[in-house]
């Protein structure tokens, strides 16, 4: 039993002991209190800190954001007066011009013209000589026709609407002359024919047409190879053929331009992106820019898209029927019509008298032929013929050998291809059937593709005669390899100090763009096994040659030439996939200054040749190349950014073409850009100080701000983390972010722009959309 001292020891041990224990726990709370109260102010005065930079970043966003605005606003209105003004001249020069031509915007005098036309083809005898003399006239009026068709101004809708029914009409004029000449040859052959000679061949080349005749007029005659070795074409009938009791003639009609399947694009000038255009809800200049220059709801962003809207084909018809889709697919270099046609019977000559006898009103009749024969046995046997090899031609009908009996039954054409097309692989054939509207691949058998000295060849089978066309993917050269914009007389200088390389893994081509077989053996386009689906372009080859390679040979190369010291100029270069361009730009045109691709091409024509954007995208489509890709077909291409943010994109253009067009900037593509995330867009810039170029930094541009980061192209380190964490100093956007650290100098030449310079150099940025397509 513990005594009382004891307890009393032990009771005050205990009361020292909660003592200890409260005064520890009260220095526990106010050390709590205190570090609550820290952290409190410390947040308060990061609050505080923030919403002064909050405040002050508004205030500079505002002062950004007018200066960009008052600039738009004021090559704008320049622009806007410019158009109005070319407007009004090339009225005053259609009109007042004396060579005897229709005015194409008044519609009465293009009915003279056609009825005119009309009334000569009656009152002179049809024979060649005739269409040939005809065919420049023609073609200067259809010219002009759809030159105001695809920039008609302020013209009414109706009014567009009847000279668009006129222009068809028109075409439809070449046909009819075309048949005339046809029908006055075979009429009377013997005027056409060789002494001693029964075969008929006659080839005529124009600058909007190629026509070859073929036939033999002796009897029991057993030629079906119809060579034409002036046009580059090469058919043969099936046997069956001959049965026929009267001489059967190959008719085969190559439309270069003209023809009234490939109408013009209605307003396709304004289609093409603009500074004229209002601004959407997203911009963000929308809230700050006068009314005018609003649009007035939502709209989507226009795509340059030269397919009328009437031979489009749905997703789910091209699975379902074949239907060539022409947002994915161009048509290139022309239309070709082959037909077979019966000889009539020939006239007679007695002394000074000749007798013709007319039949079924002196019309030329059609020999109508489908073949009949075993679509899963010539799958089998193209396919065979395609495994052999793509440039196996063994298995040609004509060498009379035993093999591919269901192929011999149906026409075979061979066609060399044009070297003024970019031939990027093994076009697609495809056949426009009339009754739909469309064009489709079913009812082409056993393509192929051939690689020779003086240029390609394309060989394919049809089940019927028809019209045909050359479809090639508008993919193909994406994605781009990279891009510059950089002024002319400083290029040279600017690609010989660029000592920065991209590397090894950046720069290798995907597989996608890796040399692939450039033929297409197999069935073709039996229509059977043919999808759109992506990857699908093997058959029609990726490129010959690496893409990549021709890009890192084409910045090797010395530049030789010479650009005008006095005009104001930009080049941009976009090295594509299979091939590269570069694009002089200028006040209201470019220049074609330079190709390089490795597939073999004559464009000497367009080279160096002064056209607008419209005019330079309008006629390497027709060759075959798409330079301004829309957003569903770049959206096909696996190596691209899908949803990069298109407000942001043409805002960045919008400063590109200003800042580019004081000449004393240069961008480039920046590897990091696809990495970057939608919303952020990452390129280099350079700029001109004391006659040299600045070393390529990077900026990170987005939505509400942009960044000029402490990198550079060649950080192996440098990722998505940590360009995100970077904080520099806020600018609104590239425009003021360049602005502001440059000097005074520079800085009055960026106040004072060019508006006809910005708006061109605009338009080849959005239509080609390298920032998001590299």
């Amino acid at each position: 039993m513990k005594s009382r001292k004891q307890l009393e020891a032990q009771q005050r041990y205990k009361k020292e002991q909660e003592e200890r224990q409260r005064i520890k726990n009260e220095e526990l709370r106010l050390e709590m209190e205190r570090r609550r109260r820290e952290q409190q102010e410390k947040e308060e005065h990061e609050a505080r800190i923030k919403k002064e930079r909050q405040i002050r970043e508004v205030e500079l966003c505002r002062l950004h954001c007018e200066r960009s605005t008052a600039l738009l606003t004021l090559c704008t209105a320049s622009v806007a007066s410019w158009a109005i003004q070319q407007w009004q001249l090339k009225k005053f020069y259609w009109c007042m011009r004396c060579d005897g031509l229709p005015d194409p915007g008044h519609l009465p005098q293009l009915n003279a013209y056609r009825y005119r036309w009309i009334e000569n083809s009656q009152n002179t005898e049809p024979c060649m000589e005739r269409l040939l003399s005809r065919a420049p006239e023609f073609n200067q009026v259809l010219h002009d026709l759809n030159d105001l068709l695809e920039n008609t101004h302020d013209i009414p809708m109706n009014q567009v609407q009847q000279l668009s029914q006129m222009q068809r009409e028109l075409s439809k004029l070449l046909n009819q002359e075309i048949e005339a000449a046809v029908k006055s040859v075979l009429s009377d052959v013997e005027r056409h024919l060789l002494p001693d000679e029964t075969q008929l061949n006659v080839q005529t080349c124009s600058k909007l047409f190629t026509l070859a005749l073929g036939t033999d007029t002796a009897k029991n005659s057993s030629l079906t190879l119809h060579d034409f070795p002036r046009l580059g074409v090469r058919l043969d009938l099936p046997q069956i053929v001959l049965t026929n009791a009267k001489p059967v003639v190959a008719s085969f009609v190559w439309f270069k331009e003209g023809h009234y399947l490939e109408p013009p694009l209605i307003n396709g000038v304004p289609s093409l992106p603009s500074i004229l255009h209002p601004l959407t809800e997203d911009d963000p200049l929308y809230n700050l820019v006068p009314e005018n220059m609003r649009a007035k709801q939502k709209e989507v962003p226009i795509d340059v898209d030269l397919v009328p809207v009437a031979q489009r084909g749905s997703p789910a018809d091209d699975v379902k029927a074949d239907i060539l889709d022409l947002n994915s697919y161009l048509l290139v270099m022309g239309i070709l019509e082959l037909q077979l046609l019966q000889l009539p019977v020939q006239p007679r000559r007695f002394a000074d008298w000749t007798v013709a006898y007319l039949e079924d009103g002196d019309a030329i009749k059609t020999h109508e032929f489908r073949a009949i024969f075993s679509e899963s046995g010539a799958a089998r046997e193209a396919e065979k013929a395609g495994k052999r090899g793509k440039n196996d031609d063994d298995d040609d009908p004509g060498d009379g050998k035993e093999s591919n009996e269901e192929l011999r039954k149906l026409i075979s054409f061979k066609i060399k291809l044009p070297p003024t097309a970019f031939w990027l692989g093994c076009p697609r054939p495809v056949i426009y059937r009339k009754d739909s509207g469309t064009w489709k691949t079913k009812g082409v058998w056993d393509v192929r593709f051939f690689e020779e000295i003086g240029g390609p060849t394309v060989q394919f089978r049809l089940e019927e005669p028809a019209i045909v066309a050359f479809a090639q993917a508008k993919r193909l050269n994406l994605p781009l390899q990279g891009w510059t914009l950089v002024p002319s007389h400083m290029r040279s200088s600017i690609i010989n100090s660029l000592v920065s390389k991209v590397p090894a893994e950046a720069a290798k081509g995907s597989n996608a763009n890796e040399t692939r077989g450039a033929g297409g053996g197999g069935a073709g386009g039996g229509g059977d096994e043919w999808s759109d689906e992506e990857g699908s372009d093997e058959e029609e080859g990726g490129g010959r040659g690496n893409g990549t390679a021709v890009v890192e040979e084409a910045a090797d190369e010395p530049d030789e030439i010479e650009y005008d010291p006095e005009a104001r100029s930009i080049t941009l270069t976009l090295n594509g996939a299979i091939v590269s361009l570069d694009i002089e730009i200028q006040e209201h045109q470019v220049l074609l200054r330079r190709v390089r691709t490795s597939v073999i091409v004559n464009v000497q024509d367009l080279t160096n040749r002064a056209m607008n954007p419209f005019e330079l995208i309008k006629s390497l489509r027709r060759r075959g190349l798409e330079i301004s890709p829309s957003h569903e077909v770049s959206s096909a291409v696996e190596e691209l950014a899908k949803n990069k943010s298109r407000a942001v994109e043409n805002h960045l253009y919008r400063c590109l073409a200003i800042l580019a067009a004081s000449e004393k900037f240069s961008f480039l593509h920046s590897r990091w850009n696809q990495m970057a995330g939608d919303e952020n867009f990452v390129l280099q810039y350079q700029k001109l100080e004391n006659e040299t170029m600045s070393p390529p930094a990077l900026a990170q541009v987005s939505l509400d701000r942009t960044r000029l980061l402490p990198y550079n192209e060649s950080s192996l380190s440098l990722e998505q983390e940590n360009v995100k964490d970077v904080e520099p100093q806020f600018y609104a956007d590239l425009l003021n972010a360049l602005f502001e650290s440059s000097p005074i100098e520079l800085r009055n030449q960026i106040l004072d722009p060019s508006p006809a310079f910005v708006d061109t150099i605009y338009t080849m940025l959005a239509a080609t959309r390298p920032a998001s397509t590299a």
